[in-house]
């Protein structure tokens, strides 16, 4: 048979990332709509005024998301190829929705005089923050951060993975009722992975709770809690397997592999459409987030598992689209300002997009 992607976690982080792009599409072209009406636009003359200066923004953040997601595909290995699946198919529907379609409907409503202004609430209001005055107090904030999630991560060493990446043990068992994953979760040896999932074909369809753990000894240590603490939901083993660590290896090298192409693919698409020391700010800004991220996590003391890449692949996607944003601002701004870029233009930038972000 041929395989088909399966929709796992990662492919819903991947849903997730578009909506909340979706969302940014439209928040980005009302931030537009209310600047144009503030200058004193007519409502009609603000609304295509508004739909025409996000574009810019919303075709290069989407762009440079969907260049990493088809790179991630092209590169990365099973759960890596299930995000930039779901990813760059909802990027390109979104796209088309913020851009096209929403407009049809405002310019269609406004046409009919059933739309006269749209009503916005503005949380954060202009400010004049002087972010440039504090980089270094940050940076020395982040490295600091950085220097001590390493020296943990080095010291935890394999701890650091889950079951996924070391490999270990896995039972299949069947249930008369199912038991609550929070509750499952607290009561087996920690950094174990739990999932219910169905098997089977049509009429012969059963579910089962899969659990992983590192090795043989915790795995009869679960089935002992399993059968004192959740008795009454009647767990019995029906499959011993090892696991290997298949999706470690593979989605370490794959992985890596993936994310040093996209930031080389970012660093080309961000010179052509902005300048190289953009390019190299996008990704350094970019490493540092997912670091951090990633030390934070560490410092917990929490696994890697599948899931945790799923949610740093998210945190990737929406540091890519939030830089690109802030760089178009600056771009526009650098131009009102007779083409110098120093502290003050790229401060007025990130302060006018600041209600955005």
């Amino acid at each position: 048979g041929v395989s088909l992607p399966v929709l796992t976690l990662p492919g819903i982080a991947g849903i997730v990332l578009t909506v909340g792009m979706a969302v940014d599409a439209n928040v980005l072209i009302f931030e537009r709509i209310r600047e144009e009406m503030r200058l004193g636009k007519r409502f009609g003359a603000a609304l295509s005024a508004g739909y025409d200066k996000a574009f810019s923004t919303i075709f290069d953040s989407n762009l440079t998301t969907l260049l990493t997601a088809v790179i991630l595909f092209w590169q990365g290995s099973g759960p890596v190829k299930g995000f930039a699946i779901t990813l760059s198919a909802g990027i390109i529907a979104s796209m088309y929705t913020a851009v096209v379609v929403t407009r049809m409907v405002f310019e269609a409503l406004e046409k009919r005089n059933l739309l006269h202004n749209l009503k916005m609430t503005q949380w954060v209001k202009e400010t004049k923050i002087n972010f440039m005055g504090k980089r270094y107090v940050a940076a020395a904030f982040s490295i600091a951060l950085l220097v001590v999630s390493a020296f943990v991560g080095v010291k935890r060493g394999t701890e650091n993975f889950g079951v996924d990446f070391t490999g270990g043990q896995q039972l299949s068992l069947e249930f008369a009722q199912k038991a609550d994953v929070d509750a499952l979760r607290a009561a087996l040896p920690r950094g174990a992975g739990i999932q219910y999932q169905r098997s089977g074909v049509g009429e012969e369809q059963s579910e089962v709770l899969v659990l992983k753990v590192a090795n043989p000894d915790e795995g009869a240590q679960a089935q002992q809690t399993l059968a004192g603490q959740f008795a009454d939901n009647g767990f019995k083993l029906v499959q011993e397997d090892t696991v290997g660590p298949q999706v470690g290896k593979e989605l370490q090298r794959s992985g890596l592999i993936a994310l040093g192409l996209s930031l080389v693919g970012m660093i080309i698409y961000i010179t052509i459409r902005f300048e190289f020391s953009f390019a190299i700010g996008a990704v350094v800004g970019l490493l540092h987030n997912v670091l951090i991220t990633l030390g934070v996590f560490c410092l917990f003391g929490r696994q890697l598992t599948v899931t945790s890449i799923a949610a740093l692949l998210t945190v990737l996607g929406y540091s890519v689209n939030d830089t690109i944003v802030v760089f178009d601002r600056i771009r526009e701004t650098r131009k009102l300002r007779g083409g110098r870029l120093d502290a003050a233009v790229v401060n007025e930038s990130i302060n006018s997009t600041l209600s955005r972000t």
